[in-house]
């Protein structure tokens, strides 16, 4: 058995080796970052990927704050229909996150995403995606040498789009206690003269 202080120092040094390379080698991280494949024909997702990929969208969100179904449904569909290379991204999206699943909770057998608890697709996440706080600049480009392919992609081209288009709209902006991204006007223009969380009618 690998003794504790073994397996520190020999992390720290692999986590070292890594930053390094990253750093010293800008090239080699553009041969590493996935690309679109921009030869991907356009259309839509079959249903059962939808299902899969509107249920990472909700559990992406913040709770208490989810948005209708059709919110995330559509901006995939406006994804997929006009941006070459993305409806290939969300398929193989859809077949990870499935994977895992079945990987994490299937014992043997085919799981959907979708079918999973709260926890469990959050579980199904943290096994994807490295967690590391925003202001971390090291973990991030040591992800981008470690982790796969796919767990790449789903992050750089389905979990930041989707988590874009949310915090972008009212749905996103309701968290903080505003009714509009920054830049555009609410629909009720009396929503200025209101005290932040006021939801009366201004007098």
């Amino acid at each position: 058995m690998i003794s504790r202080r073994t397996f520190l120092v020999t992390a720290a040094t692999v986590s070292a080796a890594a930053a390094a390379a990253y750093m010293v080698k800008p090239r080699l991280r553009q041969l590493i970052l996935p690309k679109l494949d921009s030869t991907y024909p356009l259309g839509v997702l079959q249903d059962m990927d939808m299902r899969n990929i509107v249920a990472l969208g909700d559990t992406l969100v913040a709770p208490g704050y989810t948005p209708p179904v059709d919110f995330f449904h559509d901006f995939v569909n406006a994804e997929t229909r006009s941006q070459p290379g993305f409806l290939k991204e969300y398929q193989r999206a859809a077949a990870l996150l499935n994977a895992t699943s079945a990987d994490l909770f299937g014992q043997g057998a085919q799981l959907q995403f979708a079918d999973l608890s709260g926890p469990r697709r959050d579980k199904v996440l943290q096994t994807q995606l490295w967690q590391y706080s925003g202001r971390n600049r090291i973990v991030p480009k040591v992800e981008k040498l470690a982790a796969s392919r796919d767990a790449l992609a789903l992050r750089m081209y389905v979990v930041s789009p989707l988590i874009e288009h949310y915090y972008r709209s009212p749905y996103g902006w309701a968290i903080v206690g505003y009714e509009s991204f920054p830049g555009r006007p609410p629909l009720d223009p009396r929503v200025y003269t209101r005290r932040l969380g006021d939801k009366g009618v201004a007098s």
